[in-house]
Order: structure tokens, then C-alpha cells, then sequence
């Protein structure tokens, strides 16, 4: 999945944007696939094995186009070291969440974790950065609510009441 600017459906595109959003100037990411972001060390952001907040997790290969996957850390659980990421997926979902557990943190089979590029405010966020993520969870949460109802009334319009 590569990076084609504002399109998404796209991993590439939604992290790259995202990560505008969080550092608050246009990134020096890769706009290759994704496989491809973690590898790319001239952009001058460090990198690693431990999630930040607003760190993008890389990883190479994959079940569906073998391009790798991205996504950006929202949320770490101190407790458990689970981290709640934020996504998109080429051909897939414009926006969804996984909570992903260490050490490997893999979103799916047949990805191979590579490590996480890590946000030059050191883990930190503007006030309203966050208030973008809350806001897009809440649209998510909204929309899975309202599938779970539609999916319910059809089946129970299909079948009738028990």
C-alpha cells in the first residue's frame, strides 16, 4: 500500500497524515509501501523496539498484498503493555482500532513486526491532536454501534422475534 497523498482507504496515507497531525509539520515518512517506512532512516526520526505515543508501528509482509502495514500508537496500557493503535487499510477499512500485545504487537497473521518510528516530540502530542483521535474513536464506536443494530433488525426482520 503505498502512500498516494490524501487517498484512503490507505495505511500509508492515514499514517503519514496522522503523523502530521501529531508533530504539527509536514513529516519527512516515506511515501513508499509500507514495509519500506522503517527501513527508510534518512527521514532522521529514531527508531526502535518500544512503543511511544504517536509512534508509527512498521511491519513487513502480510496475509493480503505482502506491502507491510502501518499504524499509529494512541494509547499504551502501563499495566499490560497492550497498545491501542489507530489504521487504515488499502482496498479495506478508511479508519479502525486494534489493541495489539507486546512483544511482537501483530495486527494479523503472516505480518512480521519491524519496530516503531518514533515521533520527534518525544512521545507527546499537541492538546488538539488529541482531541482529533478522541473524536475519530468516537465516530468508529458510533459506526460499529450502528452496524451491530443494522445487522440485529435484519435478522430479526429475516427471522422474526424469538
Amino acid at each position: 500500500a503505498r502512500c498516494t497523498g490524501d487517498t484512503l482507504p490507505n495505511c500509508t496515507s492515514y499514517a503519514w497524515g496522522r503523523f502530521y497531525e501529531i508533530i504539527g509539520s509536514r513529516p519527512t515518512l516515506s511515501t513508499g509501501n509500507a514495509e519500506d517506512w522503517y527501513g527508510h532512516t534518512s527521514d532522521g526520526y529514531e527508531r526502535g523496539r518500544e512503543p511511544a505515543l504517536g509512534a508509527i508501528a512498521c511491519y513487513a509482509d502480510g496475509q493480503f498484498s505482502g506491502d507491510g502495514h502501518v499504524a499509529v500508537v494512541e494509547e499504551i496500557d502501563p499495566d499490560t503493555g497492550v497498545i491501542t493503535c489507530s489504521n487504515s487499510a488499502y482496498g479495506g477499512e478508511y479508519f479502525y482500532i486494534t489493541h495489539l500485545s507486546p512483544p511482537n504487537y501483530l495486527p494479523a497473521a503472516g505480518y512480521r513486526f519491524q519496530g516503531f518510528i518514533y515521533n520527534p516530540n518525544g512521545g507527546g502530542a499537541p492538546w488538539w491532536s488529541r482531541r482529533i483521535w478522541m473524536f475519530k474513536r468516537a465516530l468508529w464506536h458510533k459506526e460499529v454501534r450502528r452496524t451491530i443494530l443494522r445487522r440485529y433488525s435484519e435478522d430479526t426482520y429475516r427471522t422474526g422475534p424469538e
